[in-house]
C-alpha cells in the first residue's frame, strides 16, 4: 500500500546534552485523500453542532438583555447571541450558560476559520486575490474567537475591518464568478453585515439588532453551507482537493 510520511521531531535529554532525533508516522494515501476531499463537509457538521450546542446553553441563561434587562430566561428577540457568555447577566445574575455557550462560540469559530480557508475554492483560477482572502479571512476569524472576553466590542470593531479587507478581493474575484445564486447570497450577507455592523457602532435602531442579528446569523449560515457544499461537490468532480 502507497504511504505518505508525516514528519515530526523532538528532543530529548540524554546524559546532560540536548540531541535532536525525528521520528514518522505513515499515513495510508488513501486516508489523506478521504479527510482532504471530505474537509469541505466539516464547516456544514460544525454549523449543525454550533446550532444544537448554543441552543442547550440559551436554555441554561438566567435571562436579561439590554432591552429588558429583567427578562426572565433567553429571548432570540431581546438577546444578542453573544449574551450567553457574558459571566453576568444584564440584571445582575451569575450567567450559568457561559461555559457551554462559549464553547459553541469556540465551535463556530472553527467553522468560520475552515469557510475562509475553502472559500477561495469556489475559483477556478488562483491567483493574488484568493491568497489574500484566504489569509485575511482566516485571521479575522482567528480575531472572532476572543470574542467571549472582555474586550468584546474592541473584537467587533477589529473583525469588522478586517472582514471587510478579507472581502474586498473576493469582490474583485466575484465579477468574474458565473455562478448568480452564489453571488447574490455573498452580496447579500455583506450589505446585512454593515447594516448590522452600523446600527452597533451607531446605535440608531439599537432596540431591534439582537433579532436582526439572528436573521443575519441564519443567511450567513446558508451562505457558509452553500460554499461549502459547492466546494465539496468541485473537488468529486475533479477527484483531488483543489490547492493554492
Amino acid at each position: 500500500m502507497r504511504r505518505a510520511a508525516l514528519r515530526s521531531s523532538f528532543y530529548f535529554h540524554n546524559n546532560a546534552s540536548l540531541k535532536f532525533r525525528s521520528f514518522t508516522i505513515a499515513l495510508p494515501i488513501e486516508m489523506k485523500h478521504f479527510l482532504t476531499r471530505y474537509f469541505p463537509l466539516f464547516p456544514i457538521i460544525g454549523m449543525v453542532i454550533y446550532v444544537i450546542v448554543f441552543a442547550i446553553a440559551a436554555l441554561d441563561y438566567p435571562g436579561g438583555s439590554y432591552n429588558l434587562p429583567q427578562y426572565d430566561g433567553h429571548s432570540y428577540f431581546h438577546n444578542f447571541l453573544c449574551d450567553t457568555m457574558l459571566p453576568l447577566t444584564p440584571g445582575g445574575e451569575l450567567n450559568l450558560a457561559r461555559p457551554l455557550a462559549i464553547m459553541a462560540h469556540l465551535i463556530l469559530s472553527a467553522v468560520m476559520i475552515s469557510f475562509f480557508y475553502l472559500l477561495p475554492e469556489i475559483f477556478d483560477r488562483k491567483n493574488r486575490n484568493t491568497k489574500l482572502m484566504r489569509v485575511l479571512g482566516m485571521l479575522t476569524m482567528t480575531v472572532f474567537i476572543f470574542m467571549y472576553t472582555e474586550y468584546h466590542d474592541l473584537i467587533v470593531v477589529l473583525t469588522g475591518i478586517l472582514g471587510s479587507l478579507a472581502l474586498i478581493p473576493f469582490f474583485i474575484e466575484l465579477r468574474k464568478f458565473t455562478h448568480r445564486g452564489l453571488t447574490f447570497i455573498a452580496i447579500l450577507c455583506y450589505l446585512m453585515s454593515i447594516v448590522v455592523f452600523f446600527i452597533f457602532v451607531t446605535k440608531i435602531g439599537y432596540y431591534y439588532l439582537p433579532m436582526l442579528q439572528k436573521i443575519t446569523f441564519v443567511v450567513d449560515a446558508f451562505w457558509v453551507i452553500w460554499v461549502c457544499w459547492f466546494v465539496y461537490q468541485k473537488r468529486i468532480r475533479r477527484g483531488q482537493p483543489l490547492a493554492l
